[in-house]
């Protein structure tokens, strides 16, 4: 009963948010959004895979957590509140003038130093693992990097929480090297951004503008006599062979727009009874030898 009063509350909620609002510019976290999703969004296509109760109410834990740090920080008297989340950022870029906004989370003062933090939370032993061995999604220093970009600041913090502990993981982020090169010494990643922005006003001047929808960059199904069946993982192979899961980009998994790619890539959601057979075929009697590797009988390859 309470989860499905919470639904129908969370459904309202996600309406009256979005009442009226249209898609006027690129989002500063749509980095590395395929276009074809860009474009729709824009074109306001209904989605056919909208986003669900459960997700908008882990969204609104995610963002319970950015209030929590900023809430923290201005208790510390550091905190700088022109970068905290009410403003908006907004530019155009380029000759074409493609404009970009977002809300950066929040910055603080430590000496003479403004540092501009980007807030993200996670969750899980695998996602932990990540993080602690220093990978981060390079979409999240590019977010980061465009705040910083805005307000003329040189020095900026990702802080990612994990959201089932509260551990909590810095990861530093340098203009350097020029107006739009950012580096990460934390993982010597390097963020150029105006590959990012040059990327969005292709899609700005060649779809949006004309009206053309871009091809699509991912692919929702691998084709299953291109696999190197011998590279997969056991749990790949397990969900493939029980047909719980598609070995396939994960843009397209997580896509608003799934259902309207999968259409127009000429294919069908799952596997149906051919190609489990095919699978099972190329599969059968594989066997684990370490974590997650697969071992084949020869006589199968």
């Amino acid at each position: 009963m309470i989860t499905e009063i919470l639904h129908d509350a969370i459904k309202i909620s996600r309406e009256e948010d979005y009442a009226g609002k249209k898609k006027t510019s690129f989002w500063a976290s749509e980095s590395e959004t395929m276009a074809f999703e860009i474009y729709h969004r824009w074109m306001e296509t209904e989605p056919t895979n909208p986003i669900t109760e459960e997700k908008l109410m882990m969204l609104k834990m995610r963002k319970l957590t950015e209030e929590a740090v900023v809430h923290y920080l201005r208790k510390s008297g550091k905190m700088i509140e022109r970068l905290t989340n009410e403003e908006r950022v907004y530019f155009e870029w380029g000759k074409h003038k493609v404009p970009v906004s977002g809300y950066p989370d929040t910055g603080i003062l430590v000496g003479n130093e403004e540092i501009l933090i980007e807030v993200k939370t996670y969750y899980g032993g695998h996602n932990h693992s990540q993080v602690r061995n220093g990978y981060v999604k390079s979409a999240y220093l590019k977010q980061l990097a465009i705040y910083m970009l805005h307000h003329k600041i040189k020095h900026g913090i990702l802080l990612l929480i994990n959201q089932g502990t509260g551990e909590m993981f810095e990861f530093d982020l340098y203009n350097e090297g020029g107006k739009y090169k950012f580096v990460c010494p934390d993982n010597e990643q390097v963020i150029d951004l105006e590959d990012t922005f040059k990327r969005w006003e292709t899609i700005w001047v060649n779809n949006i503008q004309k009206k053309v929808e871009p091809e699509i960059e991912f692919q929702y199904k691998y084709d299953l006599k291109l696999l190197k069946w011998d590279e997969l993982k056991k749990s790949q192979i397990s969900g493939m062979r029980t047909n719980k899961a598609v070995l396939g980009d994960w843009q397209v998994k997580f896509s608003d727009f799934k259902n309207l790619i999968v259409e127009k890539q000429g294919t069908h959601l799952g596997y149906n009874d051919e190609e489990i057979e095919y699978i099972k075929s190329k599969t059968e009697g594989y066997s684990t030898t370490g974590p997650g590797k697969v071992k084949f009988n020869p006589e199968d390859l």
